[in-house]
């Protein structure tokens, strides 16, 4: 049976920046991340971390300093749900979404517009990564089906399989923080879940 998404239930937990916080900003609802990404708020920590990622392959900086810009001006969000802190067992409510993370993708252009138009999962939002070769990809899933795990798990499969794309493992922790960066291309829809 499908359940019709409702926006405004699924609610998750928005943090500012650095990443050593753990305390929610406030809780917020997908249209308000999609308009914050799509916006300018963060177009220039994001220019500037594709310009380090650059001077990494010159070998000006080392990835670790990237890795520490990155974790100190992006603010981020636990798009699984609501946290009282940044930790799975402070969880206060399930968004009935999951976020999976695509690193070091060499088509995003081709791997977007599958994922945009496949037959089995809805996509709730989908984004370029803020070092600007990956992709973040929140869909909706049915905790009355299936677990969070189960669920991370048989999506990291089908789209292994069905694209040749691995999943970033991390995404299986229900408190994984996703980093927010501009891109004007962002794609927000609503649907269903299955």
């Amino acid at each position: 049976m499908e359940i019709p998404f409702d926006e405004k239930r699924a609610k998750f937990s928005f943090f500012r920046a650095p990443i050593s916080n753990i305390y929610p900003h406030r809780t917020v609802i997908l249209r308000q991340i999609y308009n914050a990404i799509r916006g300018d708020y963060y177009a220039e920590r994001t220019r500037r971390l594709r310009q380090l990622h650059q001077q990494v392959e010159e070998g000006i900086v080392t990835l670790a300093e990237v890795r520490k810009f990155k974790a100190a001006n992006f603010d981020y969000c636990t798009f699984s749900g609501v946290f009282t802190t940044r930790s799975n067992r402070n969880q206060t409510g399930h968004s009935g979404s999951l976020c999976l993370d695509f690193d070091h993708v060499s088509d995003l252009c081709g791997l977007r517009h599958a994922l945009l138009n496949d037959d089995y999962l809805d996509t709730r939002l989908l984004f370029r990564s803020p070092s600007g070769d990956g992709l973040k990809w929140v869909v909706s899933i049915n905790l009355a089906q299936a677990t969070h795990s189960e669920y991370f798990d048989a999506i990291s499969c089908y789209l292994l399989s069905t694209y040749g794309v691995e999943v970033d493992p991390s995404g299986r922790d229900l408190s994984r923080a996703c980093f927010l960066p501009c891109d004007p291309e962002v794609v927000l829809t609503s649907g269903f879940a299955r």
